[in-house]
């Protein structure tokens, strides 16, 4: 009791990250189940390294290049453009690539990856904010997050709301879709472009490894508890404002990484809710 009613006295400390981190953690949460749907849960992974290499790239170009244009490069929107090309790359027809989708996904992580390492390495100036980026704060939040995140979650959530049918039908059946003259190409492109930017916002507040988590494991969670669909979007955004307010709560009163607290809350959350459904799996066959 005495741990939380500091954390309730220390108001003033959290307040603005754990807003940025229910907000994130509803709209990763949502578009999650997209990318759950398609088994392409790794591409979360894929985004949030490219859009950490984003951030460092605009950083180290800052830092060496000075007072050219490429010293006026804002981080963050580097980060989003660099995020939307590469999700319009993956968008495209697997016929596409010499090697399967999942292969060319896999490369991207590796390379985007090491190249983060690399350069954030070499950049003298701003090494603690990229170290907040890519790893997460929980007492740090820029005051232009606290606008685009929830922005572009509205904007999101719209957009979702006038294709619903069309994303679920052709996160199920693509083949299909083209057969009823569905644009599925264009279609796939507005989902992935909604993708990078919700992954390259979230991922400049929250970190890489927190919005992956957010992305993957509230719809993985939701999906143990119903089978219908409508409930398992509304389930994975309460599991993902869960998930964050846990995480941030753990990360304030414990001196913990924000990123691993958010990541160990949803992981705690999601071997529970599997257990759960194990349980009341092997009573339902024990009853009949």
């Amino acid at each position: 009791m005495q741990i939380f009613n500091e954390f309730i006295n220390s108001y003033f400390l959290w307040k603005d990250p754990m807003l940025i981190g229910l907000v994130s953690g509803a709209v990763c949460g949502f578009t999650g189940v997209y990318v759950v749907l398609r088994r392409m849960v790794f591409i979360s992974a894929t985004l949030t390294q490219i859009s950490s290499l984003g951030v460092v790239l605009a950083f180290y170009f800052q830092s060496v290049i000075v007072g050219t244009f490429f010293g006026l490069i804002n981080p963050f929107y580097f980060s989003i453009v660099l995020t939307c090309i590469s999700a319009v790359f993956f968008s495209m027809k697997r016929d596409f690539f010499p090697i399967t989708l999942e292969g060319v996904i896999g490369f991207g992580f590796l390379i985007a990856g090491s190249l983060t390492i690399i350069m954030s390495d070499r950049i003298t100036q701003g090494a603690h904010e990229v170290d907040n980026i890519l790893f997460g704060s929980a007492v740090v939040v820029d005051n232009k997050d606290l606008i685009f995140i929830p922005a572009i979650s509205i904007v999101v959530f719209f957009v979702h709301y006038f294709f619903y049918k069309d994303f679920v039908f052709i996160s199920f059946d693509p083949e299909m879709a083209k057969l009823f003259g569905y644009p599925v190409r264009i279609i796939n492109l507005i989902m992935f472009i909604i993708l990078g930017t919700v992954v390259a916002v979230t991922t400049r507040a929250l970190g890489a490894l927190p919005v992956f988590a957010l992305l993957a494991l509230p719809p993985l969670t939701s999906m143990y508890l119903t089978e219908k669909l409508k409930y398992v979007f509304i389930l994975s955004i309460l599991i993902g404002m869960s998930t964050a307010a846990t995480g941030y709560f753990l990360s304030f009163i414990m001196s913990m990484p924000t990123g691993a607290s958010v990541v160990l809350a949803g992981s705690v959350i999601f071997i529970i809710c599997h257990l759960y459904s194990r349980f009341k799996k092997v009573n339902t066959n024990a009853i009949a």
